[in-house]
C-alpha cells in the first residue's frame, strides 16, 4: 500500500520524535541519576533494592562538598579561570588564522587548514608527555597557564574552521565599499567582518569554553595534586578518593560542577544553534 505525502510527513515526524526521545533519554538519564544520589542520606545509595526516589531527601551532601572540608567551588572558581583564559585565546589566534584562510589570497591557504584540521584529530593524550615536559621546562607546572595554553591548542583547529565558513560568507563588497568611504585595514575588519561572523565567534568560544572545562587528563598531569589550580574534573576525582567513594557526596560535588555548565547552555541556547547551523544556511 503506498503512503500518501501526508501519512509520509505524519510518519517521518513520529520516526524523528522517538529517536530523539531515545536519544534525549540515554543523556540525561545518567544527570538524572546524579542528581537523585546527591539528595540521599549518606549509605542508602548502596540499598538493595535500588532505591529510585529517597525516602528522606536531604540537602546534607551539598553542605559537605561545599564546606570547609573540601570546598568544591574552588575548583569550580578554577575552571572558569582556565576556561575563560582558553577561550580568549583560542578566539584570538582562530579568528586571526580563519580570517587570513577566508579573506586573502595566497599559496597553500586551504592546505594550511587542511594540515590544521589533521593536527586537530590527534588525541590529546599523545602528546601529554612531551607537553608536561615543555610546560616543566617553562616552569609553568603547577599554574593555570598549564591548562590555559595546552588548551588553546587543542580548540583552535575546530574553532579556526568554524570561523573560517562565516567568514568566506561574507560579501567582499562590504569591504570594498568601508574601504572607499575611507575604513583602514582593522576598522574594516573589527567593524564589517566581525560583527557578520559574530555568530560562529561566539559558538567557536563555546565550545572552546565546553572542551576546556571538561579536559581531565592534561589537568590533572600539570597540576600535580595541588588543590591550588585544580580543575573540576581533577576535584570530583580527588572528592571520591577523600571521601571514599561516597557516592551520594560525589554526586553532590557532581552536580555542583554543572550547574555553570548548565546555566550558561540554557542562557545562550539559541545564540549557540544559530551559530552552528546559519553559516550553512546562507
Amino acid at each position: 500500500m503506498t503512503m500518501t505525502r501526508s501519512q509520509r510527513r505524519t510518519t517521518h515526524r513520529v520516526a524523528s520524535g522517538l529517536i530523539l526521545l531515545v536519544v534525549a533519554l540515554w543523556s540525561l538519564a545518567p544527570l538524572a541519576w546524579i542528581g537523585l544520589t546527591s539528595i540521599k542520606p549518606q549509605g542508602t545509595e548502596y540499598r538493595i533494592p535500588v532505591e529510585y526516589w529517597p525516602d528522606e531527601p536531604t540537602l546534607e551532601n551539598y553542605r559537605v562538598v561545599l564546606g570547609e572540608r573540601f570546598r568544591i567551588q574552588r575548583s569550580v572558581f578554577n575552571s572558569v579561570v582556565v576556561s575563560s583564559g582558553a577561550v580568549a585565546g583560542t578566539l584570538l589566534l582562530s579568528t586571526l588564522s580563519a580570517y587570513a584562510i577566508a579573506r586573502m589570497r595566497f599559496r597553500f591557504r586551504f592546505h594550511s587548514l587542511y594540515a590544521m584540521q589533521i593536527a586537530g584529530m590527534i588525541p590529546p593524550i599523545v602528546v601529554i608527555a612531551p607537553t608536561f615536559v615543555l610546560l616543566r621546562s617553562l616552569g609553568l607546572i603547577r599554574t593555570y597557564w598549564a591548562m590555559i595554553l595546552p588548551n588553546m591548542v587543542y580548540a583552535v583547529p575546530l574553532s579556526s574552521f568554524l570561523i573560517a565558513s562565516y567568514f568566506s560568507n561574507v560579501p567582499f563588497e562590504l569591504e570594498d565599499a568601508a574601504r572607499i568611504d575611507g575604513a583602514g585595514t582593522l576598522r574594516t575588519i573589527f567593524h564589517v567582518v566581525f560583527p557578520v561572523a559574530a555568530p560562529g565567534m561566539f559558538s567557536a568560544g563555546v565550545l572552546a569554553f565546553l572542551g576546556s572545562w571538561g579536559e581531565f587528563m592534561l589537568a590533572n598531569t600539570v597540576s600535580i595534586g595541588s588543590a591550588r589550580v585544580e580543575t573540576v574534573p581533577v576535584a570530583v576525582l580527588s572528592l571520591s578518593r577523600a571521601f571514599e567513594l561516597q557516592w551520594s557526596w560525589v554526586a553532590a560535588g557532581t552536580v555542583v560542577t554543572l550547574v555553570p555548565v548548565i546555566l550558561a547552555v540554557l542562557v545562550f541556547q539559541r545564540t549557540i544553534v544559530d551559530g552552528l547551523t546559519a553559516g550553512s544556511l546562507r
